[in-house]
């Protein structure tokens, strides 16, 4: 079976395309020009057109033939003036690609599965948590605007195309284990390191529509004061001194949840949060990853409600079977492990 998979380059798209690949199965994409990944890419035996999801020739090419998609690629950014580019990627793209797979469909039954972000709720700021799939989708970014925009999208040609079977599938925070150990780390730096929550700040009005200057600044002149040139990790706790809590899943485990999507029936027609089974709690590990990559950490009481990150992922377990295999404290053993082989 040929599988077309938007960012096959990157991080999930990647794995989803080597482990289907060891199923029998072709893999092409589309990969943007200058791509540092490209050649890794096509050395692993995937098809790749060069091109942009906003060229919907380029997506009809790619997608030819195809008898499953896996929408993963996506513009992440919070910055106000990436905008125009957030809609060409996000919106755009994904309607190519939807309209693409709905044109196939009239051919052949098609299975789509579409990456979107918990940032159509958001996590962030959620009316309550655990948040389920029925929480309100009224996103504070942009960004989540632009993924809010793709699960109406899709919900669309499903309605009107009954060949097209479509899952979504709600990502929360994704790392492979070594990059939760890496001080320059895409998602553990601001999570986790005080120089990156100080930047995260910086930029966090435009994660939340309602967030005010003077509340950001309130933070930075806690935290600012305290950074360093060995950029210590951070244990943040709130006002009253309770730590802060985090969630984020291994992409192992994500690739699985979306495997399981592809192969079972029960996945047709529903959306799927992924995040892990439990929050962890800052002030268990903080300590934990300090000793085990030898950085020191400092703590600091944030007088502001920063949002406590929680979705469930119960829906999964019951309709999938997904289980999640790797905890944080997990990832950072096994990236420590490798880095002192």
């Amino acid at each position: 079976m040929k599988v077309f998979i938007t960012g096959a380059s990157g991080r999930v798209g990647s794995q989803v395309a080597k482990a289907l690949m060891q199923r029998g199965h072709t893999i092409s994409t589309v990969v943007l020009p200058g791509d540092r990944n490209l050649a890794t890419t096509q050395a692993a035996g995937i098809e790749c057109i060069t091109g942009d999801l906003a060229d919907r020739n380029c997506v009809r090419q790619a997608m030819e033939g195809a008898e499953a998609v896996f929408h993963l690629a996506a513009l992440i950014s919070f910055r106000t003036e990436d905008r125009d580019r957030l809609w060409q990627a996000n919106v755009t793209g994904s309607y190519n690609v939807f309209d693409c797979a709905a044109q196939q469909s009239a051919e052949r039954p098609v299975r789509l599965v579409f990456a979107s972000s918990d940032q159509v709720y958001p996590t962030r700021f959620a009316r309550y948590r655990p948040v389920d799939e029925h929480h309100p989708r009224e996103p504070y970014s942009f960004y989540g605007m632009t993924k809010l925009l793709g699960q109406d999208l899709l919900d669309f040609f499903a309605r009107t195309h009954p060949n097209l079977k479509v899952t979504t599938a709600v990502f929360s925070h994704i790392e492979a284990a070594a990059e939760v150990v890496d001080p320059n780390g895409e998602y553990s730096r601001p999570a986790f390191s005080l120089q990156g929550r100080i930047d995260s700040l910086r930029a966090a009005s435009s994660h939340n529509a309602n967030s005010a200057a003077s509340d950001v600044q309130r933070l930075l002149d806690i935290l600012e004061p305290l950074a360093a040139d060995d950029d210590p990790l951070l244990l943040a706790r709130d006002a009253n001194g309770n730590a802060h809590t985090q969630e984020l899943t291994d992409v192992r485990d994500i690739v699985d949840a979306l495997l399981l999507m592809l192969d079972k029936p029960a996945a047709i027609g529903e959306t799927f949060n992924l995040a892990p089974p439990s929050l962890v709690g800052l002030d268990t590990f903080i300590p934990y990853l300090a000793k085990a990559t030898g950085r020191r950490y400092v703590e600091a009481n944030l007088p502001a409600e920063l949002g406590q990150p929680h979705s469930t992922a119960a829906k999964a377990r019951a309709l999938l079977g997904w289980s999640p295999r790797y905890s944080l404290f997990d990832m950072v053993d096994e990236a420590v492990d490798l880095q002192q082989r």
